[in-house]
């Protein structure tokens, strides 16, 4: 009996041993893949920039005077060119903007266009601006969208974030990485270009 017992605390402990080695390789495996795909979009990005001669200087989310012809690096990786700032600030919880992007989805194997600015078979994109903190920082609410065919699948974070900066009417450029995207960026690995983004609140 007393053999029993110490063999099975034996084939308990080798088990956990197991469950905890095979655990933690998983976890290894998760970080390195999410490392090795951080590593490819900075170099993705970077090629990117260059490619598009943009000039890109460091920003700070306090900051408020732009210039039109720079991208400004952001503390939470969002890179922001500010056409126009526009002027009445969001309330947070208060506050609906709709929103129309064109731009794409971009790594080193795949390019998908996106355009509810100049499609008008589109609806607007609709969010409640927030301040909140959630795993992050959480600047919006997707709101619903009029019938019809829209765009809300791209509406994430790096969209949001600008207006907690600008205001009612701006117009701006940015590369989002995909930290910050859209769940359809996040799971391809893909950083986002929005050519031009316009905010305008929306009034019911």
């Amino acid at each position: 009996m007393k053999r029993s017992i110490l063999l099975i605390t034996a084939i308990v402990t080798t088990m956990m041993g197991v469950c905890l080695t095979t655990s933690s390789c998983k976890k290894t495996r998760e970080l390195r893949s999410l490392s090795k795909m951080l590593a490819e979009e900075k170099k993705n990005i970077t090629k990117f920039i260059s490619e598009q001669g943009f000039t890109v200087q460091e920003g700070t989310a306090e900051m408020t005077t732009f210039d039109k012809d720079v991208f400004y690096h952001l503390p939470n990786g969002l890179y922001m060119r500010v056409i126009e700032k526009g002027n009445e600030r969001a309330e947070a919880g208060k506050t609906q903007i709709a929103v129309r992007f064109k731009g794409y989805l971009f790594n080193d194997s795949i390019r998908t266009k996106f355009d509810n600015l100049t499609q008008g078979a589109f609806q607007n994109t609709l969010f409640l601006y927030t301040d909140l903190y959630q795993q992050g920082a959480l600047h919006y609410q997707l709101m619903p969208s009029a019938p019809g065919t829209n765009l809300n699948n791209f509406m994430c974070e790096g969209i949001a974030f600008p207006m907690s900066m600008l205001g009612n009417g701006a117009k701006i450029s940015l590369i989002i990485p995909f930290k910050i995207g859209s769940q359809i960026a996040y799971n391809a690995g893909a950083s986002t270009f929005c050519e031009e983004i316009r905010y305008q609140f929306y009034i019911k």
